[in-house]
């Protein structure tokens, strides 16, 4: 079986060793992101993460590989490349390209921002929205992605203050968390703004909500929670009203957030 630090970190640092060769020759991270499969924000990913040195011979090897890979997304067919790889006497074959699990958490989270940009501005509470993203197997805030410092509307869109991360948002991580502990399989969450406007929005969308119970800062749900893609915090001393959408899928959490934007936009 292949170690756990080959699966996971070299597949990153081949590819922020190549992404950091092809950059030194004026490719931009639009460019090594099509090239590489990912999204602009994963490259730029790559490309910033400082090398690991190893001990020789796995550093000279790992640079040959890197230049190798580079020299195939030059061509346009990252389909031809493959490293070979000996462990424990055991060949094993690595086909490009490869994404973890967590990787594809992390550019399924970009491309929904980039998705809502528009949306998300019409909907923001003062505290600002954030999106949070699990992984399947996620038991702790470390398994779920969110943006630093929250997305920040500018110019009408939502931009990013810094790339996705994992464990970037301790609140939706903890209402996420204690969803799916309680049996909900919804890996997407959005926190929007709330007030009675946007209920009704809810029901003549046909969006199932249901209203959690605050005491002090700790929310807890009734037992019809499962079956609700809204949840309502009608907030409390020092706390904002709030809207979470939640689903296991994230384009219908960006369905409901696109036809609420709307809604509002006709309204106003």
């Amino acid at each position: 079986m292949m170690p756990v630090e080959l699966t996971g970190n070299l597949f990153k640092e081949l590819r922020g060793r190549a992404c950091r060769i092809l950059s030194e020759e004026g490719w931009t991270q639009s460019s090594l992101g099509k090239s590489l499969g990912v999204s602009q924000v994963m490259a730029g990913n790559y490309l910033h993460t400082l090398p690991t040195h190893y001990i020789e011979p796995i550093e000279s090897n790992l640079q040959e590989a890197a230049i190798s890979l580079a020299e195939i997304l030059k061509t346009g067919d990252a389909s031809r490349w493959s490293l070979k790889i000996v462990v424990d006497n055991q060949d094993l074959i690595i086909n490009f390209p490869v994404q973890d699990s967590r990787e594809k958490t992390l550019v399924k989270i970009a491309e929904m921002r980039k998705r809502l940009e528009s949306s998300i501005p019409i909907l923001s509470p003062q505290v600002r929205v954030n999106i949070a993203m699990a992984v399947n197997d996620a038991i702790d805030s470390s398994g779920i992605a969110a943006f630093p410092g929250r997305l920040t509307p500018v110019g009408g869109k939502a931009r990013p203050l810094s790339s996705p991360k994992f464990g970037a948002s301790s609140h939706l991580s903890e209402l996420l968390l204690d969803l799916r502990k309680s049996g909900s399989n919804a890996l997407v969450i959005i926190n929007l703004r709330w007030d009675p406007i946007i209920s009704e929005l809810l029901n003549n969308l046909d969006v199932n909500s249901i209203k959690l119970v605050r005491e002090g800062d700790t929310l807890s749900f009734s037992n019809q929670f499962i079956d609700a893609e809204a949840l309502i915090d009608e907030g409390g001393h020092g706390f904002e009203p709030s809207l979470y959408i939640v689903s296991h899928s994230q384009n219908r959490v960006c369905n409901i957030v696109e036809d609420l934007a709307k809604s509002m936009e006709v309204m106003s």
